[in-house]
């Protein structure tokens, strides 16, 4: 009933089970953000970063502290210490932030910061691109702002729908410089007017008799006839129009951004998840939404960018499949060994009973299915068999020497517990550190022992009462053995069997041979181990074996990002990517590309960068892994450089030389065409990007006052010598070079005879370049920016930005000016002057639009200068730094760090600079101590358990010899499979350091038995144990390959991440399970013989002594008196 109790809860729990990529966690980050219009970055720097900074960082618990200055924007990011209660930390930023937001400018522009927690789930759960033929584009931005992406939003378990691209409505107030010059006005006049008329403000109570009536003064504009038509000013009596200034049209902002589908000008939609939703039920919804959609609008095509249900549903359904495939190996494995059926199905039992209970415990525990739920599942497959396999062989042994089944159930069970036991515990041992491990790995990995632990505990107690019982019942003298004259007379299984076992009794006996000769040669057993291992350890040394921190899997979406040097206009850059796009969308192997221009995400927010386009390239479904992997290789080569991150475990694949003249030709016109231009390739890898956090690359860090020297420095000076290091791969910088910009020095004395201020000139320079929001347009409950800038043929060279007009103030220096004065006209320089005073503008009374004489450019007021500023200023712990990253690729990250750091030792730094390297490497260090700590913890448990379950200190000793030995079969699975030791390869090794403890517990334990029991001389315990444990060594461990051999193979993709996982554990354990058998022996027979009879007392002896004659009664004398 216990057993049915746990499928039953199993059952429940399964369809309760959140699924995801990975587990739930939170990242200890929160981050700041501040929009603040067209500010240069060392403006925002000083003004906006720095208090904020300070601010942030009297918060407690903070690891790293680290900002970035761009123009119009600062971000800040706080990263906190794993265990820190992020809601608490992120109130504190709150308050802080709170206080120091008075020492902000007080300027409109400046928006409020944003505090934001770091999402899990802000990557996208799916992406997609639309267009429609049938309508603007932006009507199709307007339909799916305002309306249906509410109702992606509607959909159960989605969490936010960000709309981008496209064409956003707007009213534009393009002003006449002239006509506005010639009224005495500026754009200044028409924001102040429009913001001031466009109102809906309460304006009293009025009571008449019994009734009381709100009065509202409603004068809100209702289309752009009516901004057209608003009286500016009055000159002369006349009234001088909007209309009269500026052309006012219903129509789209300026464009900054482009985003386009296939070539196509589209919207892109961006759609995340709740924190505890169901990945796959909300994709699933999204998808559901997007087929209704279709159906009430025909005309639109949607393009799936990116689809995060895809990864899981392939990886989940990848591990499921793996799992059933090595459970049905491990089934067959042991119906090979026991050639019956009922005594193989009572060993299956114990399989779906561990499985279901799994599942409860991660329902109980909260945890869901992911890929290390399920890959921890998959692995302890193999696992989870082990005991029932002894129990039900033991069962078996006893049959065959005659017990009822009964009593060979009972008492084989007994006579096996407590090797069982043991063997059991230090499977949970090894794993129980792993929920110790701190930082972003213990969060991940911690559910994956958290299975494994529960799965084979649950197999114990199923394999110690379960199997047992249904023995008892099931099982007869006769299934223990095949009958003699099966061969002659059974059917073809039973010949197979008889002929399996005569097989396996000339094994055995071999065995028993090797065995003998290798107790009694001690030297050359240990001597051929010791060889091998140090031969196994050189091979590391001299790179056999390649390293990773996580391997690859594989996906069919690519991500292309390209960078055209800086100041750039977005126009030029959109052009560059459309003849990438273009290229792109001839492959065969395309289905479809998606295109963002102009626009960079992070910090929770966006920010306009007119040098980037990113390009998400989406496959023909089918091409995933190293199809995927050659496209990338062969496109970064084609667009320039090598290949920007590739799986370390993954060959370098060359391009294909199978072009036409004519793609050769377009290829080398696209190569032109991108001169200067920079391209980066990478496979969309979810898992990788989340588990490694950048730590397998490099990052050093350059600090100092100036941050162009710094920049200067890695350019010039190092980043020419990291290049050289064996195993990095195109090294950069984090910034881009300094971007061009336009420096106006205001001449104040000249500004205040005018009677305007730097901010009057300022703000018109704004709204000409830039545009000003004046107000807001309101209908059918959506509301439209009214937006005031000058047309773009008359913003479009540096000579219009000097002759833009500045009038002067009707209020200020300009009636002195007039008559003291100088008189300013359009294009004279500041320097020039006149003694002759000015009468003042001419006016007609119809409002002319001819140029005043007090209307001066902008270049009579101020110096212009092209001058070069950087494109944005990062900071850590409050330090400006500029920071050299790199991938490793092909060499050990410990072998670079040690390349690198001889470079950067050699390098002499000017005063008040310094270097470090970067978190993530720091981290990267900080995760491998935290391993080795582990292994270290894991040996030490099972040595303490072990030495408690034999009572002895040489026992354990022995056992756990097998342990540094299989590193043999390890190094040698990695090396023929071409696969890299990483992460997943360090969980695995860690998993065997358990498993090949248990077989040379089986045998250590049985040969002390028998010494005990029955009073046999070491060699000859150790003859007698080693063959009888041969067969249940053999069973469990040919059953754990089974399960391990789909994973280590990987026959399904979406199970990369496992493969060497399993690798290890099928190397080692061959190795292992070898040495087990034959040099676990021999040292415990050499330590039995020489070691134990210096420690413990010696075994007694069997022989009968020969009676001696009794010893003469001696004379006691008496005792001497005292006093």
């Amino acid at each position: 009933m216990m057993a049915c109790a746990i499928v039953v809860l199993g059952i429940f729990a399964i369809p309760r089970l959140p699924i995801a990529l990975l587990p739930s966690f939170q990242p200890p980050v929160v981050s700041v953000t501040v929009n603040y219009g067209n500010v240069a970055p060392e403006t925002m720097e000083s003004t906006v970063t720095r208090p904020l900074e300070n601010a942030v960082s009297r918060v407690s618990g903070i690891d790293y502290l680290q900002s970035n200055s761009f123009t119009g924007q600062s971000t800040i990011r706080a990263t906190f210490k794993y265990g820190t209660n992020i809601n608490v930390a992120a109130t504190d930023i709150q308050q802080q932030v709170a206080r120091a937001a008075t020492s902000l400018p007080n300027d409109p522009l400046l928006q409020q910061p944003v505090i934001q927690k770091a999402d899990p789930n802000a990557l996208p759960v799916v992406r997609l691109s639309v267009t429609d033929t049938s309508r603007p584009l932006r009507d199709l931005y307007d339909l799916f702002n305002n309306q249906l992406a509410d109702e992606f939003a509607g959909v159960g378990g989605v969490g936010s729908v960000s709309v981008f691209g496209g064409e956003q409505r707007a009213i534009m107030v393009e002003p006449d410089e002239a006509a506005l010059a010639g009224y005495g006005l500026d754009t200044n006049t028409i924001v102040s007017k429009i913001k001031n008329e466009n109102v809906d403000a309460p304006a009293g109570v009025l009571a008449i008799g019994p009734n009381e009536y709100v009065i509202r003064a409603n004068a809100l504009y209702k289309n752009a006839d009516e901004i057209a038509n608003t009286v500016l000013t009055v000159k002369n009596g006349a009234p001088i129009y909007i209309r009269d200034v500026a052309t006012v049209t219903d129509g789209v902002q300026e464009v900054r951004s482009f985003s386009r589908l296939d070539g196509t000008p589209s919207i892109s939609l961006s759609i995340t998840a709740q924190p505890d939703a169901n990945v796959i039920a909300v994709s699933d919804g999204v998808y559901a939404k997007i087929a209704d959609f279709q159906k009430r609008y025909p005309t639109m095509h949607f393009g799936v960018v990116f689809d995060q249900q895809g990864f899981i549903r392939q990886a989940v359904d990848a591990l499921v499949h793996t799992a059933i495939y090595g459970a049905v190996l491990a089934v067959l494995i042991i119906l090979l060994f026991l050639h019956s059926l009922r005594s193989t199905l009572i060993v299956a039992v114990s399989l779906p009973i561990s499985v279901m209970g799994t599942f409860f415990a991660s329902y109980m525990l909260g945890q869901s299915l992911n890929i290390m739920t399920l890959g921890g599942l998959a692995l302890a497959v193999g696992l989870i068999v082990d005991d029932a396999v002894v129990v039900i062989e033991n069962i078996y042994r006893h049959l065959h020497e005659g017990e009822s089944p009964r009593e060979a159930a009972r008492n084989a069970t007994a006579q096996i517990f407590m090797a069982v036991l043991a063997s059991t515990i230090t499977v949970v041992t090894v794993f129980v550190p792993l929920l110790l491990i701190p930082g972003l790995q213990g969060l991940i990995f911690g559910p994956f022992a958290l299975v494994i632990i529960v799965g084979v505990g649950i197999s114990l107690l199923v394999a110690t009462t379960t199997v047992p019982m249904l023995s008892s019942f099931m099982l007869d003298r006769e299934s223990a053995h095949v009958a003699e004259g099966a061969v002659s007379h059974g059917n073809a299984y039973q010949r197979f069997s008889a002929g399996f076992d005569r097989a396996y009794a000339r094994l055995e006996g071999g065995y028993k041979r090797l065995l003998g000769n290798a107790i009694d040669r001690p030297a050359l057993v240990l001597g051929i181990g010791v060889v091998l291992l140090i031969f196994a350890l050189g091979a590391v040394k001299l790179g056999v074996v390649k390293t990773e921190t996580f391997p690859a899997s594989s996906s069919r979406f690519i991500r292309l990002n390209v960078r055209t040097p800086n100041g750039t206009a977005v126009a030029q850059t959109n052009i560059v990517s459309q003849k990438v796009e273009q290229a792109l969308l001839a492959d065969p192997r395309v289905q479809d590309v998606s295109v963002s221009v102009g626009t960079a995400f992070g910090g929770g927010s966006t920010r306009i960068v007119t040098n980037q386009a990113s390009m998400a390239v989406a496959l023909k479904p089918g091409l995933r892994g190293a199809a995927a992997d050659d496209f990338v290789t062969e496109w970064q080569r084609r667009l320039g450089g090598v290949v920007r991150r590739a799986g370390a475990s993954q060959q370098q694949t060359t391009p294909q030389n199978n072009l036409t003249p004519e793609q050769r030709a377009r290829f080398r016109d696209l190569r032109k065409a991108l001169v200067g231009t920079q391209a980066f390739l990478s496979s969309i890898d979810i898992v990788q990007q989340t588990v490694s956090q950048g730590s397998d690359a490099i990052e050093v860090q350059l600090y100092g006052p100036d941050i162009n020297q710094l920049y200067k420095m890695a350019q010039r000076d190092l980043i020419p010598q990291i290049a050289q290091v064996k195993g990095i791969v195109r090294p950069d910088t984090n910034i881009t070079p300094s971007q061009p910009e336009v420096d106006v020095a205001v001449n104040r004395r000249v500004a205040a005879q005018l009677g305007v201020t730097t901010g009057d000139i300022s703000n018109i320079i704004s709204t000409a370049t830039s545009g000003t929001i004046a107000s807001y347009w309101q209908t059918n409950g959506t509301q439209y920016p009214i937006m005031v800038q000058l047309p773009p043929a008359e913003r479009r060279t540096y000579a219009s930005l000097s002759d833009l007009l500045i009038n002067p103030s009707s209020s200020g220096g300009a009636s002195t000016a007039a008559s003291t004065g100088p008189t300013f006209v359009p294009g004279q320089s500041t320097g020039s002057s006149s003694s002759s005073a000015s009468s003042g503008p001419t006016e007609t009374g119809s409002g002319s639009s001819s140029v005043s004489l007090n209307a001066v450019p902008l270049g009579a007021v101020a110096t212009l200068a092209i001058s070069q500023g950087p494109s944005q200023i990062p900071r850590q712990n409050k330090a400006r730094y500029v920071s050299i990253t790199a991938p490793v690729i092909g060499a050990t990250l410990g072998e670079v760090l040690d390349e690198v750091t001889t470079i950067m030792n050699s390098y002499t730094l000017p005063s008040g600079y310094r270097w470090q390297y970067g978190p993530a490497v720091t981290q990267n260090t900080n995760q491998f101590q935290a391993l080795t700590l582990v292994v270290i913890l894991a040996i030490a448990l099972i040595y303490m358990l072990l030495a408690s379950q034999f009572e002895s200190f040489l026992d354990p000793l022995v056992i756990m010899c097998a342990v540094p030995f299989a590193v043999i079969g390890i190094i040698g699975g990695l090396w023929i499979t071409h696969r890299a030791f990483g992460l997943t390869a360090f969980i695995g090794s860690l998993m065997l350091v358990g498993i090949a403890v248990k077989n040379a517990i089986l045998v250590v334990e049985f040969t002390k038995q028998l010494r005990r029991d029955e009073g046999l001389d070491p060699r000859e315990a150790l003859m007698h144990a080693g063959p009888m444990r041969l067969r249940p060594i053999l069973m469990t461990t040919l059953a754990t390959l089974g399960g391990m051999l789909p994973i280590a193979i990987g026959i399904e993709s979406g199970s990369e991440t496992q493969a060497p996982l399993g690798t290890v554990v099928i190397g080692g354990l061959v190795t292992s399970t070898m040495l087990s058998l034959v040099l676990v022996p021999t040292i415990y027979l050499w330590v039995a013989r020489h070691i134990e009879p210096r420690f413990a007392p010696k075994p007694p002896s069997f022989r009968r002594r020969p009676p001696q004659a009794p010893e003469p009664e001696r004379e006691v004398a008496p005792a001497p008196a005292t006093t």
